[in-house]
C-alpha cells in the first residue's frame, strides 16, 4: 500500500469514526451539545461588539420579555443559573446602569428592572447570527426541532427536580 493510500485509508477511517450514531443517546448529547457550542460562539461573537456578555444579554431578554421586571428567582429559574451568580451578574449589571433593584416588599429577593440604558443598549443588540444559522431549516424543520428541544428540556427539568411542587402547596 502507497502512502497515499494509507492516508486516505486513514481519512476515510476518521471520517466514520465520527459520524453520530443516531442510536446512541450519547452520540446525540455530543452532537446537540456541539451545534449549541458553535451557535453560541457565533452569537458570543456578535453581542460582544456591543459590550455585552451572553449573560447580561439573557437577563436583559429575559426582562424585556417579562414586561420590564423580574424578580432574581424567575431570572435564575429562566436562565438556568444558581442563584448566586444571577445575584453577582446583576450586581455588575446594576453598576454598567442596565439595570436596577428593588427589594421585594416582603423583604425576601429583589425585582430588577430594566434601565432606559439596558433597553436602549439590548435594542441595538442585532440578532443576524442566529438568524443566519436557523436560516438554514425550513420552518417545518424550525417546529420539529422547538418541539424535541422543549421535551428535552421538560425531562431534563422534571429530572433535576425543577419543577417539583408538593401537591399540598397552591
Amino acid at each position: 500500500m502507497t502512502d497515499k493510500q494509507k492516508r486516505d485509508t486513514a481519512q476515510n477511517n476518521h471520517a466514520t469514526d465520527n459520524e453520530i450514531n443516531p442510536d446512541s443517546d450519547f452520540d446525540m448529547w455530543v452532537l446537540m451539545d456541539n451545534a449549541h457550542f458553535a451557535v453560541a460562539r457565533a452569537r458570543f461573537l456578535e453581542i460582544a461588539q456591543y459590550e455585552l456578555t451572553k449573560e447580561q444579554a439573557q437577563v436583559l431578554y429575559v426582562l424585556q420579555n417579562s414586561g420590564g421586571s423580574a424578580t432574581q428567582t424567575q431570572i435564575a429559574d429562566f436562565t438556568m443559573r444558581q442563584h448566586h451568580s444571577v445575584s453577582t451578574l446583576v450586581n455588575r449589571m446594576t453598576k454598567d446602569g442596565l439595570v436596577e433593584k428593588e427589594r421585594e416588599s416582603a423583604g425576601k429577593g429583589f425585582r430588577i428592572y430594566i434601565t432606559k440604558k439596558g433597553k436602549e443598549k439590548y435594542r441595538k443588540v442585532t440578532k443576524d447570527s442566529v438568524e443566519m444559522i436557523f436560516s438554514s431549516l425550513s420552518p417545518e424543520e424550525r417546529q420539529r426541532l422547538a418541539q424535541y428541544l422543549k421535551k428535552l428540556h421538560q425531562t431534563a427539568r422534571g429530572l433535576l427536580g425543577l419543577d417539583y411542587k408538593p401537591p399540598f402547596l397552591k
